[in-house]
């Protein structure tokens, strides 16, 4: 656990040329350090050393020059800003040291940092110390490593919004209303001649209210996991059903081959999508068929390995083919995959046929079902919204703060736990019964919000995070 005797040192900026590179410094030595190394003039003497204690004021900015103690030999010229407790990003002293940018010189200032008493700071540490210092709950420090690792502006706006202590709130409100709730039942138990059991349509009340919220953050979890780790997206069908046009018009450039020649594509091409904000990795498969090709044999094989690891499946139906055995062994392979049925060539399409189901009338369990061209680009924008609205199921979590995995799992044994309270009060059992269920879901969202939580998930959380954050 933190020693906060130690001060701990580190680079912040990524490594490599640049204009400016930024040391961080924090702990109860960071100021004493500063003043060891710092210096308001490029002349170093005992004389104008004595007229700059103390060097700069809290929060502050200064320019200056880091220099060697030991040979008084100018390092750099730097700015350096103090931040004295509790009034800095981790709650102790902290300094910030903005030297030139490139390896060699922010090197040796934090070589000066640590041979004159700091330590290199473990991945996170700066985050971790912000954390038990009481600066941030531990939803906003995830949010930090959100923000960090952020690929998109959805990404990020997500992100922000759980930085600022939103989500925390909102757990922290449901945590409250719920320990008010446990205080109540706890008393009638322990002084049942004096305060007797609490009203059942209150505790009801209560933890009806608490399910609402918590099931519409359970809910926020998968919208989470999609912005966050992305969305895999398999582009699948018969050969020349046109995936690699989609795939080239949803990217704006030629990125895969297409020609009239069917098994063009005999092997999954992967790229890059920001989607409205949501990062999507597009798998062009090969086309899938009955071949006695080994080459192609080997594609289709890889394409189903594709469907196999997508999130999502866009099944593309040659519109002027129609339906056909190759469709049915597609769906065979990924008839547990959300699925949505893509009927192309939609300027090819025989008008009589327009209007009329892409597949056979008894398949209906696809996510979505529509019509377009990937060469003239019709209905291409109503693809990119249905794939979107998939995402997020439900508008409300586009803009909020959605649980992280481990967020996620503590959010429904909570719900899971209140679930057994409301069957307890319906059996009609003695309060006492409800109290344990109760303690077991405040405790899951104290662990959330970081209010209680163990070593070993603290560590887990920061490992995750780069050295200088």
């Amino acid at each position: 656990m933190l020693n906060s005797k130690e001060t701990i040192a580190a680079i912040s900026t990524t490594p490599g040329p640049g204009a400016i590179s930024v040391l961080r410094l924090t702990g109860e030595s960071a100021e004493k350090i500063l003043q060891k190394i710092f210096s308001l003039s490029p002349t170093i003497n005992s004389e104008n050393r004595k007229s700059e204690v103390p060097l700069i004021k809290s929060h502050f900015a200064r320019h200056g020059y880091i220099y060697d103690p030991s040979t008084r030999d100018i390092v750099d010229e730097v700015i350096a800003i103090l931040y004295k407790s509790p009034n800095s990003y981790t709650g102790e002293d902290l300094v910030e040291i903005s030297c030139h940018g490139g390896n060699v010189i922010c090197h040796e200032v934090l070589a000066l940092l640590l041979r004159e008493g700091a330590r290199l700071a473990r991945r996170g540490e700066f985050t971790e110390r912000a954390f038990l210092n009481g600066k941030i709950d531990l939803t906003q420090a995830e949010s930090v490593l959100d923000v960090i690792q952020a690929k998109t502006s959805k990404q990020g706006r997500m992100a922000v919004s759980a930085l600022t202590g939103r989500l925390g709130k909102e757990i922290n409100s449901i945590r409250a209303q719920l320990i008010n709730l446990q205080t109540r039942v706890v008393a009638g138990i322990d002084f049942p001649e004096e305060i007797g059991d609490a009203p059942e349509p209150e505790i009801e009340a209560v933890v009806k209210n608490s399910l609402l919220q918590l099931n519409s953050l359970a809910k926020s979890a998968r919208a989470g996991k999609f912005l966050r780790e992305g969305l895999k997206l398999a582009l699948v069908g018969r050969p020349n059903a046109g995936k690699s046009s989609l795939l080239n018009y949803l990217l704006k450039f030629e990125r895969a081959i297409v020609t009239e020649i069917p098994g063009t594509t005999r092997d999954s091409i992967e790229e890059i999508l920001d989607l409205n904000g949501i990062p999507v990795t597009l798998i062009d498969t090969a086309g899938i068929r009955h071949t006695e090709d080994r080459v192609e044999q080997i594609g289709i094989e890889r394409s189903r390995m594709a469907i196999d690891e997508a999130d999502l499946v866009l099944l593309l139906i040659d519109l002027v083919e129609g339906w056909g055995e190759a469709e049915e062994q597609i769906l065979s392979y990924a008839n547990e995959k959300a699925i949505f049925l893509v009927g192309n060539k939609l300027d090819l399409e025989d008008p009589k046929s327009k209007g009329t189901s892409l597949g056979p009338d008894h398949l209906t369990s696809f996510e979505a079902q529509l019509r377009v061209s990937a060469k003239s680009g019709e209905n291409m924008q109503e693809l990119s919204k249905e794939i979107e609205n998939w995402v997020y199921k439900d508008a409300a979590f586009r803009d909020a703060p959605s649980l992280n995995w481990r967020q996620a799992a503590l959010c429904l044994k909570a719900i899971e736990c209140l679930k057994n309270v409301m069957e307890t009060l319906e059996a009609g059992m003695p309060q006492d019964c409800l109290a344990s269920d109760l303690k077991i879901a405040i405790d899951a969202l104290s662990e959330i919000s970081g209010e209680a939580v163990s070593e070993e998930i603290i560590t887990e959380v920061f490992a995750n995070f780069c050295i200088g954050k």
